[in-house]
This record gives structure tokens, sequence and C-alpha cells, in this order.
């Protein structure tokens, strides 16, 4: 038998015509006003067990009379857990796609599969979702596959702050950088003059402050760190831009009698993420590549392109300088943000990828809450650093390599990868209630709630579980309030008025910002500029740094979703194959070297294994899309 698979007003008709919304209620089984919904992401259990329990989705449930019954699967068995869920028939009445890769016209297959064909509901029952993607064309353009929502989609309103990126010990560099230039200065020009040489341009060094009135803080060179090419922001900080300012770090945190090593990377030999790689203009495996005009539309696979050898032989040199993480390749269980954690949270780590949690001096303070400080802790300051770029500063005129912006790496951007299917679950539900509630989601007051949770307001207005608000202090002031451009409270609609989201939750570690919100749920993620800045001076630079460049050359899942059912088949099967033997092949290379006859061996083996067969499929499909 087909399966119910549109919505629409044709449907509603039916509906209408026999009497009330509520005529098919419970036709499964089921209360007409309950929804199921299998979610990818899970909250730390220290918190709770059931994400029901998160007063935000208590809040939805209120606010809309429904009953919203969610299930997550265990850390590390997601695509495992869909894929099950999927074979078997077993659908919840809203699924996320986060982690599935095949394609969603599979999905659908022409009114078979699991999604349905939500065109109709989504004109009919969400405006604000309607309006969204009407807004920003050039962001949501592939939501539709063959002319058809089978999706509905998380966006963000902008590029929102990173929750994580790359770090390093500046108060190692302060420490230990004594043999390096130092002096003081009369003038920003005096500086350049004295930490420059005629072979290569800017050494780095250090320097005693300058005052110099164009910058805000009122100094250059504000802690007296200057790095070869780095950037100097107005409040006189030093940052560090390229591989040279990296290597230049690594050379002072080996002086250091904690430094185990300097930097480590997956077990694999590369972020398949594209960070680092990114530094030497290529990509981890198939990516998008400016034509020459400024469009991104020439797809490439990255291991063939000459800056990927670039990339091995630099690895090589690290690790033959004990920079690289002599035992990288025994963190295969370990996250891209997480490598070694033990060894970071030891101290022992000059540079690493990690999260926003630990910024600054948090690291040492989430130790002294366990009881476990090591001596490699005290005065421990992490600063972000922005995706390095291969070759010297702009500024250097004779450097004789000099490459473009990194455009290839992980950026949490305005399109997510948290995508949704609706299944003919839902069929006999009072299923405009659960559409109504989705798109409010995307309305200004429903982006708010899901960014930052329940305002004191929104928790009085119903009667809700507010033990783990209470429990956190959250309950006088709520999640956020308004406040004026001098952080003052105030009205909401006062000119100027911004989000302040309450000190306990932007200080707190772990996952209380996601387990009072609905940052794993449906629903638009809210623009940080109507956020009142409220960071530290560290976490500002670790944010701004995160965001420096843009990601061009990743490919976004909605275009990739666009595959036919056999493109994608074989697109998978192929990237499979090419990941199995890179992660392999990858780090005998960094640790052994490489030379012409084993580089030229590793192409052939690549090629062999047909990974210029998904540059012409990716490339067909770009071109059928544009």
């Amino acid at each position: 038998m087909k399966k119910w698979k549109t919505f629409g007003a044709a449907a509603l008709a039916t509906v209408v015509a026999a009497g009330s919304m509520g005529i098919f209620a419970g036709c499964k089984g089921s209360d007409p006003d309950t929804f199921t919904i299998w979610m990818a992401s899970s909250v730390n259990s220290t918190f709770y067990s059931d994400y029901g329990e998160n007063p935000f989705i208590q809040y939805l449930e209120k606010k809309f009379d429904i009953t919203l019954d969610i299930e997550t699967p265990m850390l590390g068995k997601e695509l495992e857990d869909f894929n099950k869920f999927i074979g078997s028939g077993t659908y919840f009445d809203l699924m996320d796609l986060s982690f599935y890769t095949d394609s969603i016209a599979g999905l659908y297959d022409e009114g078979y599969g699991a999604a349905m064909d939500l065109t109709e509901i989504v004109a009919d029952y969400m405006p604000n979702y309607t309006q969204f993607m009407a807004e920003q064309e050039e962001l949501t353009r592939y939501a539709k596959i063959d002319g058809k929502y089978l999706t509905i989609n998380n966006y963000n309103e902008a590029i929102p702050n990173q929750w994580g990126g790359w770090l390093y010990r500046r108060d190692w560099l302060i420490d230990y950088g004594e043999s390096q230039t130092k002096g003081k200065y009369s003038s920003a020009e005096e500086v350049e003059k004295a930490l420059s040489s005629e072979s290569a341009g800017r050494t780095g060094g250090f320097i005693e402050p300058v005052a110099d009135d164009s910058y805000e803080g009122g100094y250059a060179y504000i802690d007296g760190i200057v790095f070869p090419d780095g950037y100097l922001t107005e409040d006189g900080y030093d940052n560090p831009l390229t591989i040279r300012d990296w290597e230049w770090m690594f050379e002072i945190f080996s002086q250091n009698k904690y430094c185990t090593y300097c930097i480590s990377i997956p077990n694999i030999g590369y972020h398949g993420t594209g960070d680092l790689l990114s530094a030497f203009g290529v990509g981890a495996l198939w990516n998008v590549y400016d034509d020459g005009t400024g469009e991104f539309s020439e797809v490439k696979f990255g291991p063939t392109e000459a800056g990927y050898r670039r990339y091995v032989e630099t690895m090589n040199e690290w690790y033959s300088k004990g920079w690289l993480d002599p035992n990288f390749t025994s963190t295969s269980g370990d996250m891209f943000y997480a490598i070694d954690a033990d060894s970071v949270n030891r101290g022992e780590v000059g540079m690493f990828y990690g999260t926003a949690g630990s910024i600054g001096d948090l690291v040492e303070k989430n130790a002294e809450v366990s009881g476990n400080v090591y001596d490699a802790l005290k005065g421990i300051d992490f600063w972000g650093a922005c995706h390095p770029r291969e070759g010297y500063g702009a500024a250097d005129e004779a450097a004789e390599m000099y490459c473009d912006d990194p455009t290839i790496f992980y950026l949490d951007g305005q399109e997510t990868s948290r995508r949704w299917i609706v299944t003919d679950s839902i069929e006999g539900k009072n299923y405009e209630k659960f559409f109504e509630m989705l798109d409010w989601l995307y309305s200004p007051e429903g982006c708010r709630t899901k960014s930052y949770g329940l305002s004191k307001e929104q928790i009085e207005e119903y009667d809700i579980d507010t033990s783990l608000l209470e429990e956190y202090g959250l309950m006088e002031e709520g999640c956020w309030w308004w406040v004026d451009e001098n952080g003052e409270k105030c009205e909401e609609g006062t000119p100027g008025a911004k989000v302040m989201n309450n000190p306990i939750i932007v200080n707190a570690s772990g996952d209380l910002g996601v387990a009072v919100t609905g940052a794993y749920f449906f629903g638009r993620g809210m623009d940080p500029k109507k956020e009142y800045d409220q960071n530290t001076l560290v976490k500002s630079h670790a944010l701004e740094a995160w965001s420096k460049y843009d990601d061009k050359g990743n490919l976004a899942g909605s275009f990739t979703s666009q595959f036919t059912e056999e493109e994608a088949s074989d697109y998978n099967a192929t990237q499979e194959t090419i990941r199995e033997y890179l992660g392999k092949e990858l780090p005998s290379l960094i640790k052994g070297g490489v030379t012409d006859m084993n580089w030229n061996a590793f192409l052939g083996a690549l090629r062999t294994r047909k990974c210029d067969d998904n540059v012409e499929r990716l490339q067909n499909l770009y071109d059928r899309l544009n």
C-alpha cells in the first residue's frame, strides 16, 4: 500500500470534510498530540538522561499543548542507531539527519521511503521558515531536492561564535622567549626596525610596550609579543598568522621543561575537516576551489594537489624535530577537538585544537575543582589562533613564498549539518500544532528562546519542572534578559537593546549552555551581534581569531544531498576506500619522510582507487545545479 507521503491542503481538506482535525487521531494507536523525535545529539548525563527534561522543551510543550517524546543515541552510535530505525521501518515523527551521508532522495524514494514531501505543509503552516528561505536564497538554494522540501533545516542568522579552534599557550611565549629580541623603544617605527632582518623580514621577538595613539589600548605590542608575520589588533596585541609564526612558537615551547610536545594531529595524519591542511591551499578530500574568477566552483581532490605534499613534508619536519606528538598515531579514539586531552589537561602541550572551555586559565580552574593541579598548569593562559596560512605575512614583500587565505576548514557557519525529515509516523496526529511549534522557532522570539533558553518571564509563564534552573541559580533572573548599550537592564524594544546571556551560563564549564537551550533542536540560530559582548579579553580574541576566514571550500551537506541514490552510493563507496587508504598510508609518510618515489606511488594508489571519479561526480552535480 502506498504511504501517505504528501502533506498540505488536499490532505487537510479530507480531514475537514470528515468533521474535525482529530478524525484520524490515534489511528496508529498513539496520542494525537504526542510527537516522537529522534535527535542525534545528547546532553551530558550529569544534567539529565531524558532530553525532555530540558526546560526549553518543557516550555514548547506547554506553549503549544503537545508532548514531545525525544530519543537520543549513545555517543558514537548515532549513524548506527539512525540506520537501525530506517532499516526496520520503525520511524519517529521527526528524525535528525546530522550523521546521515547518503542521498536524501533515497529516503523519499518516490513516495515510498521514510521522508515525506513537506512542500505544501511548509507553504501552509510555516510562514516564518518560508520567509527566511526567501530572504536567504543564496544560503538556502539547495534546500529543495527535485523541487520538493524533503527536509526542514537548521540555519543561523549569521556565522555564529565558534565553539572551538586552535589554542596556544601565550604564557609560555612570555616566560620562555627571553632569548628573542627584547628592548625598549620610543616608537612603533623603531620596533619594526629592531625586529626586521635583511633576509626574511620580521624575525619575531619581545619588546617593551610602545605608546602609540593609533591603538585604542594606547600601546602597540601591549604584552611585548611580536610574531614574525603576526597581525596587530587595535587593542595592541599581536597574533599569529602563518605557519612560520607557529614554528617560531614551537621553538620557544621546546625550551620549556614541561612541554612534552608542541602540537598533535589526528591518528590518521590529517584533520578530516581540513584544519591545518588548509594552510597549504588544499582540503582533506574533495572540495571546491576558486576557479580564477572568485567563484568557488572547481572541484579538486586535495591529496593529489601540490600543497598536500608540502603539508606532509612539513608534518615530517615537525615530527623529526619533536614538535609533533611522537605518539600521534595512538589517539584513534579521540575527536579532532580533544586529541590527547590528558596531556593538555596536565599542561604539557603548547598548542592544540580545543573548545572555548579551555580558553585562558579555564584548564587550570577545572583542575582545581578536581584537585589535580600540576606544576605545568600554573599561570596557564591559552589564547585562540586563527587558521594559519603558508608562507610569510603580506607585509613581507620580499618573501619568496606567500599564499592566500585558507578556505577549507571547520567553521560552524550559517548552514548547519542539522537537517530533519518528517515521516508517515505522524499520520493521524494533530500535526498542525507540531508545525506551528517548529515554525515558531524561526520567529524572532522563538529563535531567541532556542538560542538562549528561557527568560524569567517565560519561566513564570507555565508550570514546568524548574529543578535544573534552581540547581544552577537561574531562576531569579532567567537564562537571559535585555540590556542597553551600557549593559544595564532595560525593556524589550529599547533602542539598541541586546540580549544579555546569564553569566552563570557564560562562565560554566561543560554542557550547561546546551542543557537549558535548544542548541540541538530544530530552529534558527541567532546572530551573535544581537548579544551583548560580555566575554573576557582573551575569549573575545579567540572568537575573533576563529572566525577570521570564511570556509568557502567545504561542500555543504545540502549540496551533496542532491545526489541521486545511485550517485550517492558510488560516491560514498569511493570515499570509504580512499579514507581507509589515507588513514593507513599518511602516518607512515609523516614519520618516514617523502621522496619522489614514495609520493608518486602514493598518488598512483589514490588514482587506482578512483579518486578522480568522485571529482567528476561532484563537478557534474555542481554544473547540473548551477
